[in-house]
């Protein structure tokens, strides 16, 4: 039994199917758990679960190193550990938490540049990779939005009715990563203010040089042939 599991974990966390088994878990996060948090049709702790398993499996997809594969699982059971205590965990833990989570999203996103958009890959790698790192760039903020709020509360307006929550400042992370702005949560804050700015400049400036980027490549290798 235990040789099986190994099969199925390596044929699981394969060269090929590495990135695709990553940017699943963060659409189905994202798109599917997020929603139905909002809704309040599933609990918190699921949601939380879920990014913990994004930090896991993220560890599993850009390295081989074990060292940082252990931290990730330390971070993710840290993240469950923290949201089933509730009330009964620190302030100081739920920062720390976060930071180490923004800490390993970023480690994530420049890992996924580097061996899937750097690195000669297949173009379903390449395309895969730059979606991920996409997302990983809304997740980035919005654990930095929890912890701003964790530290200052009430650095953002939320409508009438809906209360703070990890779906919500998701929502609102992808939502300015994109520049849609529709106001119906609003940064009050300063920090909260240059939060949302440095994001949406990113997230602009991030398809304008990936698309430039892959351009070039095309018209390079168009060329070589």
């Amino acid at each position: 039994m235990p040789g099986k599991l190994g099969k199925f974990a390596h044929h699981f966390w394969s060269h090929e199917r590495a990135p695709y088994t990553l940017l699943f878990l963060l659409v189905f996060t994202l798109f599917i758990l997020a929603p139905l948090l909002s809704a309040r049709i599933i609990a918190p702790l699921i949601f939380k679960v879920a990014f913990s398993l994004i930090i896991i499996s993220g560890a599993f997809t850009v390295t081989t190193r074990t060292s940082l594969r252990l931290l990730a699982i330390v971070v993710g059971l840290l993240s469950v550990a923290v949201q089933f205590l509730g009330a009964f965990s620190g302030k100081a833990t739920q920062t720390v938490e976060s930071l180490l989570a923004v800490g390993m999203f970023i480690a994530f996103a420049v890992l996924m540049a580097k061996n899937f958009l750097i690195q000669e890959r297949a173009p379903g790698h390449r395309i895969a990779g730059a979606v991920t790192i996409y997302l990983l760039l809304g997740l980035i903020w919005t654990r930095l939005y929890q912890l701003l709020e964790s530290v200052s509360p009430g650095s953002f307006r939320f409508p009438a009715g809906e209360d703070l929550s990890a779906a919500a400042l998701t929502y609102f992370s992808f939502v300015t990563l994109a520049t849609l702005g529709y106001g119906d949560i609003t940064p009050i804050s300063l920090v909260a203010r240059d939060l949302a700015v440095l994001e949406a400049v990113m997230g602009q400036l991030y398809l304008v040089i990936l698309i430039s980027w892959l351009v070039s490549q095309g018209v390079t290798k168009s060329g070589k042939e």
